[in-house]
């Protein structure tokens, strides 16, 4: 018997978006659960951190997920948050960085960006956080709180 050419290439991206998760525990309980309302690569072109997958998760148990324990909803929370990490946040250079990068990715004004750049020209590089003190005009609780993003270089 032949199998219609339609349904062939159905089982093909089937199995290619299946092959895209990882084998880690709660793989096929995952699959299962995602795949009841939409197809699985679904899924697996998000990439967050635990909070966005537990917001994620409640979020489809609201609209009807089937969920049998607390256990279940456990194990695919904890095989989302492995399987598909968030993505690492480059630092940003302060040193050469435009303004408008520093804007976007440190969450600051354009006038405080602009600040920094137009300090950075006139007073030369800087070497630590504390050297950002100086920059007038800038809110450095916006700096501190994104310090892990800034890099000096």
């Amino acid at each position: 018997m032949r199998i219609p050419s339609l349904l062939c290439v159905s089982l093909f991206f089937t199995s290619l978006a299946l092959a895209q998760f990882p084998d880690l525990p709660g793989k096929d309980l995952t699959i299962k659960m995602c795949s009841g309302c939409h197809e699985p690569e679904r899924a697996s072109s998000l990439h967050q951190d635990k909070d966005g997958w537990d917001a994620t998760l409640s979020s489809m148990a609201a609209r009807g997920m089937a969920v049998s324990s607390d256990a279940e909803y456990a194990a695919v929370l904890d095989y989302l948050t492995k399987a598909f990490p968030a993505e690492a946040v480059k630092p940003i250079n302060i040193n050469t960085a435009a303004a408008i990068d520093m804007e976007s990715a440190l969450s600051l004004l354009r006038s405080q960006a602009a600040a920094i750049v137009t300090y950075r020209d006139k007073h030369g590089k800087f070497k630590t956080l504390d050297d950002l003190k100086k920059v007038p005009g800038l809110d450095f609780s916006k700096i501190e709180a994104k310090k892990d993003r800034i890099a000096f270089q």
